[in-house]
């Protein structure tokens, strides 16, 4: 279950400009880099910074998340395109899972 303030479309529509700085998120695409990594399941990926960012990268992404509205604001983004969503969460990732856009 989502964490309400997730899921509501006005506060999802604004949480990026919330937190503008994704610095954060630099150790972890190191870590992508340096296991050389192809493909990447980003659960709980909210408003699809990560895996937009891995995807812009040619890693092929899974982007999940169980607040719906946080996914339709990613789905909107540039780039977006390239990594397939999922809206729920990792019970719905089937077992077999391959990425394809």
């Amino acid at each position: 279950m989502p964490d309400a303030v997730f899921d509501e479309p006005r506060l999802a529509a604004i949480y990026d400009a919330l937190d503008p700085d994704r610095s954060d998120l630099d150790p972890y695409v190191a870590m992508v880099e340096e296991f050389h990594a192809r493909s990447v399941v980003d659960l709980g990926c909210g408003t699809g910074v990560f895996a937009i960012t891995l995807a812009g990268r040619g890693i092929d992404v899974i982007g999940v998340d169980p607040a719906g509205a946080s996914i339709d604001v990613a789905r909107a983004k540039p780039g977006a395109d390239r990594v397939t969503w999922i809206h729920g969460d990792a019970t719905v990732i089937p077992a077999s899972v391959s990425v394809e856009r």
